[in-house]
């Protein structure tokens, strides 16, 4: 009786497992790539829907100052009638208003010019 012959060949089985393996290493590496790109999508993501809340959060406090800004308008003549004072220099009959243009410049002192440096003393 023959011997059943053997189809399995080392070297074969060698080249099956290493192909494997850098299959398997391959798809590994492909995998943490992705979930690596996906870590970074998601974060940025993030950031921009904490910029967008914060840029809407900075709306709705400009919007509340205006909507109080009108609402006194229309409920306090003397807020109404400081504002036409300060804005468009509007002055009440007999009194003088001086403006001074270029205030905002002389609010902050000027700096002295710099003294040139004494020569020195010679013999």
């Amino acid at each position: 009786m023959d011997s059943e012959p053997s189809s399995r060949n080392p070297q074969t089985e060698k080249l099956f497992l290493w192909a494997s393996f850098i299959l398997f290493c391959t798809v590994l590496a492909f995998t943490w790539s992705t979930y690596g790109d996906e870590v970074a999508r998601l974060e940025g993501l993030r950031a921009s829907e904490r910029q967008k809340e914060q840029a809407y959060a900075a709306l709705e406090r400009a919007r509340a100052q205006t909507d109080r800004y009108i609402d006194r308008f229309g409920r306090d003549p003397e807020f109404v009638r400081d504002q036409a004072r300060e804005r468009m220099g509007v002055a009440e009959p007999g009194e003088i208003v001086i403006r001074v243009d270029g205030a905002r410049g002389m609010a902050t002192p000027a700096k002295p010019a710099a003294q040139p440096a004494p020569a020195p003393a010679g013999r």
